[in-house]
């Protein structure tokens, strides 16, 4: 799964960055077309989506570069994994047994 993630560049992202730029006090239009104008960069052109924000004047006008790194961690989308996984009424043990059942290198899921 993260191998097809990365395969976006770090366009997935593109999002937090867009918040991270309001939070910041631009407007969401402003933040839009500076997210947008590098994004687009990185689609067409098959570049890294965070290189190309940290070689943008106006983005580090608004974000220092550590700022930046932070917001493209993939920890932040499975920050509540266990508790889910708690729901379910699994145990941590029950889920790492299922989890190193799987192949690396086989693309189907398969059930816990």
């Amino acid at each position: 799964m993260k191998r097809n993630l990365e395969l976006t560049k770090g366009l997935i992202f593109s999002q937090r960055v867009l918040l991270a730029f309001i939070d910041k006090g631009l407007s969401r239009q402003d933040a839009y077309k500076i997210v947008q104008r590098n994004a687009m960069k990185s689609w067409k052109g098959g570049r890294n989506f965070l290189t190309l924000l940290k070689s943008d004047k106006e983005v580090m006008e608004h974000l220092s570069e550590v700022e930046l790194e932070k917001l493209f961690d993939y920890d932040y989308y499975l920050r509540y994994v266990y508790d889910i996984f708690e729901r379910l009424g699994l145990t941590e043990s029950q889920w790492q047994d299922a989890i190193s059942k799987f192949d690396s290198d086989e693309l189907s899921p398969k059930s816990i």
